[in-house]
């Protein structure tokens, strides 16, 4: 019998670490046209084909949140995530908050305080990131949510994401009112929800791929036109009065999960093997956030660098604006490719291993028989 402790563990497939390579651009390219300057929820700014594609490249963001998310619901619905690995990520979002606070103020572009340098200490909160605040309490609460959906079987959960779909999307989307039901730690656990539910789904049901990018198109669609139209509404003063279009592409938008749900099928079908060079890129996915969303860097990032609002009357601001998301997108990977390295090299030395007897123990807690809890 071969010991367990030499199986090699099979690599995983590249397919879904390409989606979640998409996942991060989206968030990028939706960064660029929120954070850019230009004033896309306004409904009295100028009307032009450039303003109206800027609007476009913010309909990405939350579908691409939404896939990531349901990424790491597949990924987690057979295992549970490893306290260490909740730690490693604390860690890598403080070493970014804490080096660019003191990078930025050594070069004057912004102003040292030391409230500011102690909360610098405090990295998982809203203020700061919404999404790895959120995402840091769904890895947190994974295991007893994975827990939950293993009870419930794949028939109950389903008719639990309808529910709760409908209440939680359907209706706040329809009715223009996120606030309605919205919570995004709760719509995280749904989305996970979402990614297990497919883990097994997608075991014993195919779909075409060329079904699924149908169905995400003709969602995104929906979405292009309700911009259209609420641009040209908000602007004439109709009887129906101000719209805001993002409601129909925010979080909680039933066309973003669909969008999201069908890239998710599409990338699952895909049959591209192991790729190791997709894997490492896609590993630096977090890491891009960290470093283009910091809550320091994007105001300089976006208005000091780029200009966005400079190029909007140019005939190929959709190139420039293509061109600057990739180029962002891409340097962000590298440096964090760069700082990964550096930054697991001190983890595994010095913190990994003092942190293995703790993640045996909150492992065995967790699989121990429900009278031993």
């Amino acid at each position: 019998m071969t010991d367990a402790k030499y199986v090699k563990k099979a690599p995983r497939q590249s397919n879904l670490e390409l989606s979640r390579i998409l996942a991060m651009y989206l968030i990028v390219m939706h960064h660029f046209s929120v954070h850019g300057g230009v004033p896309i929820w306004s409904g009295s700014a100028p009307l032009s084909f450039n303003f109206y594609l800027d609007q476009l490249l913010s309909t990405g963001g939350k579908i691409g949140v939404n896939l990531f998310v349901l990424i790491t619901g597949y990924f987690l619905a057979k295992k549970f995530s490893k306290f260490s690995s909740l730690i490693y990520l604390w860690i890598k979002t403080f070493s970014y908050v804490i080096v660019f606070f003191l990078l930025f103020c050594a070069l004057g572009l912004h102003p040292f305080n030391w409230s500011s340098l102690i909360s610098c200490f405090f990295p998982i909160r809203n203020d700061f990131y919404w999404f790895v605040s959120a995402y840091f309490l769904l890895i947190l609460l994974s295991p007893f949510i994975t827990i939950g959906i293993k009870a419930l079987g794949q028939r109950k959960l389903f008719t639990f994401l309808l529910i709760f779909g409908f209440f939680w999307s359907v209706i706040p989307t329809l009715t223009t009112k996120p606030e309605y039901y919205g919570s995004t730690l709760f719509w995280f656990v749904y989305l996970f929800s979402w990614g297990a539910f497919l883990r097994d789904y997608l075991e014993r049901k195919i779909f075409s791929r060329s079904m699924c990018l149908s169905v995400c198109g003709a969602s995104w669609g929906i979405i292009a036109i309700i911009i259209a139209l609420a641009d040209w509404n908000n602007r004439v003063r109709t009887f129906i009065g101000y719209i805001d279009w993002f409601t129909f592409a925010n979080l909680y938008s039933v066309f973003s999960l669909i969008c999201a749900l069908s890239l998710f099928v599409f990338f699952k079908q895909m049959q591209i093997g192991y790729k190791p060079w997709i894997n490492k890129f896609a590993a630096a996915m977090f890491g891009v956030y960290l470093i283009h969303e910091n809550p320091i860097v994007y105001p300089w990032l976006w208005s000091r660098v780029f200009h966005v609002p400079e190029y909007l009357g140019s005939s190929w601001f959709i190139l420039y604006a293509l061109a600057v998301i990739t180029i962002v997108f891409f340097i962000c990977a590298i440096l964090d490719l760069i700082w990964e390295k550096v930054l697991q090299s001190g983890y595994q030395k010095y913190l990994f291993p003092r942190l293995q007897p703790l993640d045996k123990r909150v492992t065995d807690f967790l699989n121990a028989p429900a009278s031993q809890k």
